[in-house]
């Protein structure tokens, strides 16, 4: 399966946590300039509040995630899911699609005896996967430190130390226990086509949202200018917006009829590595670009060179994987994979005996 990407990601020395101080100081100077109910100030606060929003969309779009390094790919049980229905209120503006995976080749049977910090750190060191858990040097405060933590690692909790079984029944009791798993994320289509609406017709102009985050000297001035537009569409938002939410999917783990995943399922992600500072700080892989369930091997995958060889081949292919029907932005090998999909030779439905073709061939060379 391959997924959308709607974001960006930041180096961790630009990251920062949004700050709406500015639009605090100067709705309060104007009100105590004008008078909180005159035109003035109102007209004044309604342009406030949609630069506020765009702010808040230009840091989940492109400023909460700051990159760790390019693509990775990780192989593991699927432990959890996490989606809409899950979250409450603004929260479920974010419609992505989540996937908690155990690294393999750890089970769940390896987290039952030690604390959640034991068995975090067994995995980050075990040679294999573990390193894409580990939390890394010189990461930025985040947006919900908890104790003043750069770093919360990620993790799926089984009710029953007693009911070792990847798909739990919900009604099960007894003594519960922590097992650390990589994050992913299916990105979900809401807050783009939000903060696209939150534009107004404004953005049917070629590069217009590029303008908007433009910031000569580190000035915001293009959503600055970008607000003021949209307020004179302050009306048509009242409608543009609600329709953009509605429009954004609830669950979306169906993606282009990908398919479907269970608890426990083993699969091949890949995707984009982050340090996710939008929340209490911990890496993931988002957007997730590519997954694949894969056949897990009886034995083996405890010895770190056969496991090295196992990933290597299925990560390998999953990253080759192009997506349906797009060809631009591809790595060179997604690239070639797509170019061959287009041959007329690779294009049946039914089976290549039946609806298929023969490749052109060149003809001989007469001497």
């Amino acid at each position: 399966m391959k997924a959308p990407a709607y974001t960006t990601c930041v180096d961790r020395k630009q990251y920062k946590n949004p700050d709406f101080s500015f639009e605090l100081a100067a709705a309060l100077f104007v009100a105590a300039m004008a008078g909180p109910l005159n035109p003035i100030s109102l007209a004044f606060d309604l342009y406030l509040a949609i630069e506020v929003a765009m702010k808040v969309c230009e840091y989940l779009l492109h400023g909460k995630l700051v990159c760790l390094g390019g693509n990775e790919c990780a192989i593991g049980h699927v432990t959890s899911f996490e989606t809409v229905d899950d979250k409450e209120g603004f929260e479920k503006i974010d419609n992505d699609f989540c996937i908690n995976v155990l690294p393999a080749p750890w089970g769940l049977e390896s987290f039952t005896h030690d604390t959640f910090e034991h068995n975090y750190q067994k995995v980050v060191d075990d040679g294999m996967q573990g390193n894409l858990i580990r939390e890394q040097a010189g990461m930025p405060t985040p947006r919900e430190a908890h104790a003043g933590k750069k770093y919360s690692p990620y993790s799926t909790t089984y009710p029953s130390k007693n009911y070792i079984d990847y798909d739990t029944p919900s009604w099960m009791q007894g003594i519960p226990f922590e097992v650390p798993v990589l994050h992913t994320e299916i990105e979900g289509e809401r807050i783009r086509a939000v903060c696209a609406a939150l534009h107004g017709p404004l953005g049917l102009i070629p590069g217009m949202e590029k303008f908007c985050r433009w910031k000569p000297a580190g000035i915001p001035v293009g959503r600055w200018v970008c607000a003021a537009l949209a307020t004179l569409f302050a009306p048509l938002l009242l409608i543009t917006l609600p329709l953009a939410w509605l429009l954004g999917a609830d669950d979306n783990r169906d993606f282009r009829n990908a398919g479907s995943l269970k608890r426990g399922d083993f699969i091949v992600v890949y995707g984009r590595w982050v340090y996710d500072a939008g929340h209490a700080g911990y890496n993931e892989l988002h957007p997730l670009l590519g997954l694949q369930k894969a056949p897990e091997p009886a034995a083996g995958l405890s010895d770190p060179q056969k496991f090295a060889q196992f990933r290597q081949r299925w990560c390998s292919l999953v990253s080759e994987t192009p997506v349906p029907g797009f060809s631009g932005h591809h790595t060179p090998k997604q690239e070639k994979v797509y170019q061959a999909q287009l041959r007329p030779e690779n294009r049946w439905y039914l089976h290549p005996e039946i609806d298929g073709c023969e490749p052109d061939k060149k003809p001989p060379v007469v001497k």
